[in-house]
């Protein structure tokens, strides 16, 4: 039963209740933990346990923190372990037991190799990552990725007033950690893209602003920025730094939940306002999901990443970490948002909604990199698990760079909405939630008194906070799948199929096969054929099947055949995407 004192009263009330159960769960919880387990059997060998850690300190007044969530691999039993599986429940998993390159390009359906020349990705950070490039050059060996180096061409690094020295101050909170992620991630998507690292003096939104600036005159094509603050921190002249038509700007959306109500674990009211700069109208906002994939590594499923939610019956908060957005306080939604059907259902009038897409951040089922800079006393180099929505906004960026950048739309995010509902081109993420009620029913979870206690933690019913099919808050249009979302290719060669021949003569036939072009022009369409499956001879197609999606009838004639013989032939045909080759017929001339 709710005890309806004041509210200010409630709301500090229930807030310090909270964090002393969390207290004491973390306190006193691993002998209850403990004392299940004995009864249960071993966990599987794929199962780990862990806890999950900030890696950069709360932002201060005029400062914005880092995204970057570690997994710390932890006993059973341990306080606030949890259990899950290595590699998202891939039969393959990275170093520490997190996603690989190979993961993300199954998951999201996309190649690598094709795509990203003449593309520049900008990340911008604070702070500079004394052993970057060295922690770059054993990652991109381990996983056996092209050599990205400065001395290549494919990495530079400067600071915010463009120089490459001097660089800032070496890292001593944790955003050497967050750079390594960018620049691990993005590389591993796209690795003909190259990478322009921008290192702002200080995680003040003033340096960073001028950062971001410095990455759009130096010619970046996109900029990933894997940090926030609470969008009220923000003034004019750095919203301005994040307003650059024709270049993609992508922002993590936050790692503390719908309108970052996550804060009351802490004893604080909530904020009641999403981060900056992802909440800005023409920024892409990067929202995070838990990913589970199947043995092979593709997708299995994927949902809105809350590892938060109400309290549970005995009276605990949950692990606090949760993709960030919600309805800005400050801005006005895009056109390209108001006018989707189901805008109303998400409850923000005319006020701009994060997010805009999402992918993989949960750190749970997140991504191995490799850093070795110690940039604090205990902190344990080497391979971890990273995740966070500093792991969606790099990922998401890159793929933006592989698909050809922003194909000269002045606000690239505009072309995710065009997609929405496109299965071929988007993953629908329809379960989960990111406020405190984490999509349950409202009267179970106890609204609409919830929000009176600690302010506005869920968006109670709305699509806010809720996923649903289409557009929703936490993860925009959806997850990627492929790069067509993106205005890019399908990256997948062409379909073709060998059919039987007609016209059979002594010495003549027609050979028939189907061709779809998956959207990218076809530009070899060849007949192989011979007396045996060595084929020897070929015949181009009588014309070229286009570059549409739908299968195209092709023929050609082929003559001077021996009477009475049996042939063996089959179909190729090429794109840009490669290169496929259809099964073998025989026809036998009369």
């Amino acid at each position: 039963m709710i005890n309806w004192r004041p509210k200010r009263l409630r709301r500090a009330a229930l807030s310090i209740t909270a964090a002393t159960a969390l207290g004491s769960s973390l306190a006193g919880g691993a002998a209850v933990t403990q004392a299940a387990s004995i009864s249960s059997p071993p966990a599987p060998a794929t199962t780990g346990f862990a806890t999950v850690r900030p890696i950069c300190p709360a932002a201060r007044r005029g400062d914005a923190s880092c995204l970057a969530l570690a997994l710390v691999p932890a006993a059973v039993g341990a306080p606030g372990a949890r259990a899950y599986l290595r590699g998202a429940g891939s039969f393959s998993s990275g170093p520490a037991g997190g996603l690989t390159p190979a993961d993300l390009a199954s998951a999201y359906g996309y190649t690598p190799a094709l795509g990203g020349s003449g593309q520049t990705v900008a990340i911008v950070d604070a702070f500079d990552d004394p052993k970057l490039e060295e922690d770059l050059a054993s990652f991109d060996a381990h996983y056996g990725l092209a050599a990205c180096t400065t001395a290549n061409g494919c990495l530079r690094r400067v600071n915010q007033e463009g120089k490459p020295a001097p660089l800032p101050a070496a890292d001593k909170v944790g955003w050497s950690v967050e750079t390594s992620l960018d620049v691990e991630t993005v590389h591993s998507v796209c690795p003909a893209c190259r990478i322009l690292l921008v290192e702002a003096g200080s995680e003040t939104l003033a340096d960073l602003a001028r950062a971001v600036n410095q990455a759009v005159s130096l010619g970046a094509q996109q900029v990933s920025n894997s940090y926030g603050a609470l969008e009220g921190e923000m003034g004019s002249a750095e919203q301005a730094a994040y307003e650059h038509p024709g270049t993609i700007i992508a922002a993590a959306a936050g790692d503390s939940g719908y309108l970052n109500w996550d804060n009351v674990a802490a004893a604080l009211a909530a904020p009641e306002v999403p981060d900056a700069p992802a909440s800005l109208p023409h920024v892409l906002a990067v929202g995070g999901t838990s990913l589970k994939l199947a043995s092979n590594g593709t997708r299995r499923s994927e949902s809105v990443w809350n590892n938060s939610g109400r309290p549970s019956r005995a009276g605990e908060f949950k692990r606090f970490s949760g993709t960030g957005g919600g309805c800005s306080t400050l801005f006005v939604a895009p056109a390209w948002q108001q006018s989707l059907s189901g805008w109303a259902g998400t409850g923000c009038g005319t006020h701009r909604l994060d997010n805009d897409i999402s992918a993989v951040a949960d750190p749970y089922t997140g991504f191995d990199i490799y850093d070795t800079y110690v940039y604090r006393e205990g902190f344990t180099p080497g391979w971890l698990t990273i995740g966070g929505t500093s792991l969606s906004s790099p990922l998401v960026t890159a793929l933006f760079a592989l698909a050809g950048g922003a194909h000269e739309t002045a606000y690239p995010a505009a072309t995710l909405y065009g997609h929405i509902g496109q299965s071929s081109a988007l993953y629908d993420v329809t379960s989960g939630g990111n406020g405190y009620c984490d999509a349950e029913a409202n009267g179970p979870c106890g609204e609409p008194e919830v929000n009176e206690l600690l302010g506005n933690v869920d968006c109670q019913g709305t699509t806010a906070c809720d996923a649903a099919i289409g557009f929703d808050g936490p993860s925009g249009v959806g997850a990627p799948k492929g790069l067509t979302a993106f205005g890019g290719s399908s990256q997948r060669p062409p379909t073709v199929v060998s059919k039987a021949a007609t016209s059979v003569g002594t010495g003549a036939a027609v050979l028939n096969a189907t061709v779809n072009p998956n959207g990218e022009p076809v530009t070899v369409c060849t007949f192989e054929y011979g007396v045996t499956t060595a084929y020897g001879k070929g015949q181009s197609c009588s014309s070229l099947p286009g570059s549409g999606n739908a299968a195209v009838a092709v023929s050609a004639s082929i003559a001077g055949l021996t009477a009475k013989t049996a042939y063996h032939f089959r179909i190729l045909a090429t794109s840009a995407s490669g290169t496929s080759e259809g099964k073998d017929k025989t026809v036998t001339t009369k």
